[in-house]
């Protein structure tokens, strides 16, 4: 179904909540004897799309979490209001909870007047269908091709000579069940449905019908009566389509939709439809013989393999579970509408489970994975009851909402219902041998609860169930978005690697083949062959992963006509998800048992085949053992294993056809390796040189002070530049300079003046080169360079230091006395504005170069060694940046604190453990930040920024927006635990237009990955339109960063190259770069009049944007800094000329081109 999302009014998070659908179900309706009572089928509504919660009471919720539990308060008072907080943040989840139940609560008395004449007349009309007794299985067929109703007859079907008849008799009762009932819908933007039970009479059925399909086939031709008299019905005109209850093949059902003709009838304005379900009474069959153990298909008497009559197989769980299903409706609907009326906050807790659920993408239907809003209510509804080990209730009829909600999500967190069942009213009964599903079982009416969930959905609902809890328990911080708020199911943020597997007839096939002895699976061949996959797939893979989960397609609904094609798949695809264990999914060895233990080393030799060999390791152990290497494949080794699993247990053809989703992304960082070699070894020749150099420094002597510290301070030191240097683009690019501070210990005999500390800055580093090309000789190259020339308060001075490896690095030294010279200067009243300015630049740019970014790069590169896929997460989301024109308005260090955010605070998820998930998330956090709202806070320490600390910096935040609401200073507004003034690395960019934009291509990557699903192509996430821009200059590549430090292209073969040489044509380019010096040009003259867009990575095509005050006329005013034309427009006031200027936009374009000369190679002008 189509997802609507709408964004919340300021801090547009994307919340999730259903778009009032029809907002219209009266509030005590009834059709005859339909019963006001509670939810009690298994059914889902339907429409179950994006939760969406009005935004109109956003800004009060912000300002509640804005309120700090220490603010304003005394150091005598700290200690209490820490304290404090942990109450004060339970009681804001309350009262947010409690705004969220008013947003998504449906309102039942509007729109619904069409529907009930509806309900009314689909009752006349079933009332009104003749009875039709003991008809043979041709006769039945012949009389619905004669009235064109195809009867949806599960598989197998019935045989044309069963003995067996076909009966319609007129209903027990009808009445409506499911969420309508007990008032828990919740607004949805697809509308929902209302459950219409018929219940047929027990005298169309015989005893012995609970056996070989026959219920079900009954069922579906008592099910083609219904359609048929509603088709041919002259009172009604609408919409028939066969669909299948919580996809449920063995179920079909009839779905009526509005035909849209616009008649009294026609209720297309509430946004609902209407489910006829047929159902059993309960006493059509004995519960006894259809308990989870027994066996209710006999294979001997439908089904001849190779002519040979199979063996009587094991029991039929699920064949089982959904006759009885049928027969529960009423029985469950009167045990939740008592649970409503003797707990008071059931109906609300009903309404919380269900956005959670509807958020983590969980729904009644086995392809969502069989756990919906039902089991959730009749779960609470049995806690209310027992459940703990002494038979005591676990939940309290004096909960509230919030505390029924979280009892629930720990339970489900906490108790394996595999291994430690939930039982009541039935003994051992209930268990099947070695079953491996999770066991709910209500022995009043022998069924498990839960029979449509499988082993993997059950692990997802369970792992989502304790990061939710985990959530909860964090009372430090306000969790309620990732809670409720955010959508938590979305494919490529879930898991770390998705493998797509196309269905095709032979898939098909070799799933019959797997169920000639399995009777409980016969009808959904699909689902037997997805657990064969999911077996082998666990095994194989092992502790390389945590989490394994397959989506299976869903059945469409489909016409009841004749020519209607059986049971089409909506894809036609299995997509297995798989949650990695960073630190072992990438490993290149299995060890298996060893070689002693025969019965555990054939098994595990049968497994593996031909790729198990005996090894003997290290420790002097003997193993059976699998060795991978991705040096000959183009698959990386998880997905080379994958594949190798697939072909041996599944099929040859299966694995050809094999999509492998992930990969892409990490291939498209420069120099990449597979998926599963995300780590920092590639920069080590450059952290290699690094350390050389902090030995060479440290062992120079005839200094006059001694070196206190050396600290890298540049990307290529911290694991996070897109090129990785030493290793990008085949050795033809020198690496460029590397930021490092040195730090020499206290001293008296510095000076106190800030000119002369500059002077002595450059004697130090002058004596450091000498003294190095003392020590090292030609092994090393030095060159003192000049920055910051005209300031003399600013850094002026580099010491760039080059190895014959290629390592350069560009050395300056800190003073800690600087600091304070500068505030010491800040102080001083009589600072003319201009001075002022410049000493409060100098000062920020000497915190950010000597003090943060120090501090930002040993936290990174610690933060990349424990999480693998940082680095390559970072580097990616850079050429993101890059490749949408955004690196020159960003810095390095606010893209690495964005992407860090979603490792650090990986919300509702697990920290990712590939560059797909990692890249992905921080996209997707980007797309829903609402900078104008809310701080970036980002803890590098994990642990270090205490609440105190937080609140101070949203304190902080809160003022700076209420000094300057027009964000004219500052737009974004980044803090990390180091630099917590927020603005350390973004005072210098990106201005308002540019974070807009920023924000718009997030959202439409999100929304391009939303559409594609699993069909997206990594590359189109970095495609740039350039249509968007007003002009476009294009530049000369020679000209570029790297086209002028390329060198001769090498020999293809590695024995025809010779040794490299740096050059002094070499040294003298290092860190020179002209386009970005033509471009800071540019800035400098026309600033004010366009805006440049540009990648700071290759930078041959720049997009600029003309300013608003240049697109209409102004005023004349003297000493105007660019090209103007005069034009003269009639003044209203006196009826005279009024001289205009208006900006020459055509002289500008030429001065540039004239300014760039050769670097220019065209102007392209999209609008004028």
């Amino acid at each position: 179904m189509a997802l609507v999302t709408k964004k919340r009014r300021t801090d547009n998070r994307k919340i999730s909540a259903i778009e009032v659908a029809s907002d219209s179900v009266p509030e005590n309706f009834s059709i005859d004897e339909v019963e006001d009572k509670a939810d009690g089928s298994e059914m889902e509504s339907s429409g179950e799309d994006d939760i969406e919660t009005p935004n109109s009471n956003q800004k009060e919720r912000k300002q509640r979490k804005r309120k700090g539990a220490d603010g304003g308060v005394s150091e005598k008072e700290k200690a209490q209001a820490v304290s404090d907080m942990y109450e004060y943040k339970s009681n804001v989840f309350r009262m947010e909870t409690e705004e969220l139940l008013k947003e998504v609560r449906l309102n039942y008395q509007k729109r619904m007047a069409p529907v009930e004449r509806v309900l009314h007349r689909l009752k006349s009309i079933i009332e009104a269908i003749p009875e039709n007794l003991d008809i043979p299985i041709c006769e039945a067929e012949k009389e619905m091709n004669r009235r064109k109703i195809n009867i949806p007859f599960p598989d197998p079907k019935p045989a044309k000579d069963v003995m067996y008849k076909f009966s319609y008799a007129t209903p027990s009762y009808i009445n409506i069940v499911g969420g309508y009932a007990l008032k828990t819908l919740i607004k949805q933007s697809e509308g929902f449905s209302i459950d219409l039970i018929v219940s047929m009479p027990s005298n169309i059925f015989q005893e012995k019908d609970y056996l070989n399909y026959r219920y079900f086939h009954k069922r579906a031709y008592y099910l083609a009566n219904l359609a048929a008299a509603i088709q041919e019905s002259k009172d009604i005109k609408v919409k028939l389509t066969i669909d299948y209850i919580n996809q449920d093949l063995l179920r079909p059902i009839l779905v009526v939709s509005p035909s849209g003709n616009g008649d009294e009838l026609d209720f297309t304005a509430s946004k609902c439809s209407i489910r006829l379900i047929p159902a059993a009474s309960r006493d059509t069959f004995a519960t006894n013989k259809l308990l989870p153990s027994k066996n209710c298909v006999r294979v001997s008497q439908t089904l001849e393999v190779d002519g040979k009559k199979t063996p009587e197989p094991g029991p039929t769980t699920s064949y089982n579970s959904s006759l009885l299903a049928d027969t529960t409706y009423f029985k469950h609907l009167s045990q939740l509408h008592s649970s409503s009326e003797n707990c008071a906050s059931f109906k609300d807790a009903c309404l919380l489970g269900r956005v959670w659920l509807h958020q983590r993408g969980f729904g009644g239907g086995i392809s969502k994975g069989g756990f919906g809003h039902f089991e959730w209510a009749i779960l609470m509804s049995f806690l209310l009851k027992g459940g703990d080990s002494k038979g005591h209730a676990i939940l309290s009829q004096g909960y509230n909402n919030y505390q029924m909600f979280k009892a629930i999500i720990q339970f489900l967190a906490t108790r394996d219902l595999v291994a430690s069942p939930l039982i009541f009213n039935a003994g051992e009964e209930a268990k099947v041998k070695d079953s491996r599903l999770p066991l709910l079982f209500d022995g009043s009416n022998g069924l498990n609860l839960l029979f449509k969930m499988t082993p993997w959905s059950y692990r997802l609902l369970k792992h989502e169930a304790t990061m939710t809890m985990k959530l909860l328990n964090d009372t430090t911080s306000d969790n309620f978005d990732a809670i409720f708020l955010n959508k938590v199911d979305e494919l490529h943020s879930r898991f770390d690697s998705i493998t797509r597997i196309p269905i095709s007839q032979a898939t098909t096939e070799l799933g019959s083949t797997m169920v000639s002895n399995d009777a409980d699976h016969r009808t959904h061949t699909l689902l037997s062959y997805s657990y064969k996959l999911y077996d082998s797939l666990a095994r194989g893979l092992g502790d390389r992963v945590s989490l394994i989960h397959l989506i299976l397609p869903s059945p469409s609904p489909r016409s009841i006509n004749l020519k209607s094609p059986p049971q089409p798949l909506v894809e036609r695809q299995i997509i297995v998800g798989f949650m990695l264990d960073a630190n072992q999914y990438a490993r290149a060895v299995d060890h298996g048992p060893p070689a002693e233990h025969k019965k555990e080393a054939a098994e595990y030799r049968k497994f593996w085949g031909p790729k198990a060999e005996l090894r003997r390791f290290k420790d002097g152990s003997i193993l059976e053992s699998v060795v991978w290497t991705d040096k000959d494949s183009k698959l990386s080794i998880f997905n080379q294993i994958i594949q190798y699993i697939i072909e041996r247990h599944i099929g040859t053809d299966v694995a050809k056809d094999a999509v492998f989703i992930g990969e892409e992304f990490i291939r498209l960082l420069p120099k990449s390796q597979l998926l599963g070699s995300q780590s920092t070894t590639s920069f080590q020749p450059a952290m290699n040189g690094f350390d050389m150099l902090v030995k060479d420094l440290r062992a120079l002597e005839g200094l006059p002070l001694q070196v206190r510290q050396i600290s890298a301070a540049a990307p290529s030191l911290r694991y996070s530049t897109v090129e990785v240097p030493l290793v990008a683009a085949d050795g033809q690019y020198l690496m460029e300079p590397a930021d490092v501070v040195v730090q020499f210990e206290s001293s008296l005999k510095w000076p106190e003046d800030l000119v002369a500390v500059q002077k002595a800055k450059i004697a130090f580093l002058l004596k450091i080169a000498e003294l190095l090309e003392q020590a090292k000789g030609e092994d090393i190259v030095t060159r003192v360079g000049l920055e910051n020339e005209g300031h003399n308060t600013m850094n002026s001075a580099f010491l760039d230091v080059v190895y014959l490896t290629g390592a350069t690095f560009r050395v300056r030294i800190y003073h800690d006395r600087e600091r304070n010279l500068l505030e010491r200067q800040l102080k001083d009243k009589s600072l003319s504005p201009r001075t002022r300015e410049e000493i409060t630049q100098a000062l920020s740019e000497h915190c950010r170069s000597f003090i943060y970014g120090p501090l930002h790069t040993q936290d990174l590169q610690k933060l990349c060694h424990r999480f693998p896929a940082l680095s390559p997460t970072i580097r990616l989301v850079k050429k993101w940046f890059h490749s949408h024109l955004l690196s020159p308005h960003i810095s390095d260090e606010l893209v690495e604190l964005i992407t860090l955010r979603c490792f650090i605070n990986p919300s509702s998820w697990v920290r990712p453990s590939s560059v797909m998930t990692g890249f992905l998330r921080t996209i997707s956090f980007i797309s829903q930040w609402d900078w104008r709202t809310e701080p970036l806070i980002v803890d590098m320490s994990i642990g270090d920024l205490g609440p105190s600390a937080i609140q101070e910096i949203i304190e902080r935040f809160d003022s700076m927006r209420k000094n300057d609401p027009a964000l004219n200073k500052t737009v974004l507004f980044a803090a990390s635990n180091h630099s917590q003034d927020g603005t350390t690395w973004t005072e210098n960019g990106p201005i308002k237009v540019v974070a807009t934009r920023m924000t718009a291509l997030a959202r439409s990557a999100c929304e391009l990955v939303k559409n594609c699903g699993s069909q997206i192509e990594a590359e189109t996430l970095f495609t740039h339109s350039m249509k968007d821009y007003d002009f476009i200059l294009q530049l000369n590549p020679a000209f570029t960063a790297g086209g002028i430090r390329k060198k001769k292209q090498q020999p293809k073969f590695k024995n025809l190259q010779k040794p490299e040489i740096i050059t002094t044509q070499d040294i003298s380019k290092l860190g020179l770069d002209p386009v970005k010096m033509f471009l800071s040009e540019l800035s400098n003259l026309y600033g004010h009049n366009f805006i440049m867009f540009y990648d700071c990575l290759v930078g041959v095509t720049v997009g600029c944007l003309w300013s608003p005050l240049c697109t209409g006329a102004r005023g004349w005013k003297v000493n105007l800094t660019y090209s103007t034309s005069p034009i003269t427009e009639r003044s209203d006031k006196d009826d005279g000329n009024d001289a205009k200027l208006v900006t020459n936009k055509k002289a500008i374009l030429n001065e540039i081109a004239r300014l760039g000369g050769e670097l220019v190679k065209n102007i392209e002008v999209n609008r004028p």
